[in-house]
């Protein structure tokens, strides 16, 4: 971790982390949007019309939806952002001559608009919205299945009404982020390996990856890099139902 630091300071400056920043800003908003949208409109549907009487399966059906629907649009912020940060700046010294536009790792792109520009022109509007589709699929079914029964439980649990209605979700939000991460974030690492190929070149699938992963790290290689992802998603999902919980509370009829 330190060493990754110290190569993003030395070769990119502060700048360099927050490569692809902005368009996982706004589109976070939209994936947050869809995700908590479907899983609540889900329950209420389940809660009213289904017969089901078990609330740990009904919350494992609204988070599998959720994670499932959102796939849909975190693939192409995803594949944005993963592009952005793997460019490599020293390409910009480079003379124009020596530049090969052909070379993904070699292109440097002034921001994210033009990163998705880029990709559109060189590689087709198709592999913006399905290059790497199917692997985020898998990873966001279970990820919000996890997600959204972590919280429900704990929400649920004699722990909320001890931590109070301020703590409780950014305690559990917290827990609940973990949850989401560290069951799929093998599957993270596969997502970003795809991702990061020119779908225009000869590309190894996901199972090729997973196979290459375990020949040259075993099990140890797929959780590479899941400390600081904790920590992130520690602060992230803790401060998303903190705000979550006060917008539902003031939307959400008064018994």
């Amino acid at each position: 971790l330190i060493q990754n630091i110290n190569t993003i300071w030395n070769n990119q400056g502060i700048h360099g982390f927050f490569e692809g920043v902005f368009v996982t800003m706004i589109g976070q908003a939209a994936i947050k949007s869809i995700q908590f949208a479907v899983n609540e409109i889900t329950l209420l549907y389940l809660e009213t019309n289904a017969n089901i009487q078990s609330n740990l399966l009904k919350m494992a059906i609204a988070g599998t939806l959720a994670g499932l629907l959102s796939s849909f649009v975190v693939s192409p912020i995803e594949l944005v952002k993963i592009r952005m940060q793997a460019q490599n700046k020293s390409a910009s010294k480079k003379n124009d001559d020596d530049h090969d536009d052909s070379d993904i790792s070699s292109q440097v792109y002034s921001n994210d608009f033009e990163c998705a520009k880029y990709l559109i022109k060189h590689e087709g509007w198709r592999a913006l919205f399905c290059h790497g589709l199917g692997i985020t699929i898998i990873r966001e079914i279970p990820s919000f299945a996890f997600y959204f029964v972590a919280y429900g439980l704990l929400a649920r649990s004699s722990f909320a009404v001890q931590l109070g209605n301020h703590a409780a979700p950014l305690v559990f939000g917290a827990l609940a982020g973990w949850a989401m991460w560290i069951p799929t974030y093998p599957a993270d690492i596969v997502k970003t390996l795809v991702q990061v190929q020119d779908s225009k070149n000869k590309m190894m699938g996901p199972m090729q990856i997973t196979a290459k992963l375990y020949r040259s790290g075993g099990v140890k290689a797929f959780f590479d890099g899941l400390e600081p992802k904790l920590v992130r998603a520690a602060v992230k999902h803790a401060a998303t139902f903190w705000v979550y919980e006060i917008v539902m509370n003031m939307l959400r009829p008064i018994p």
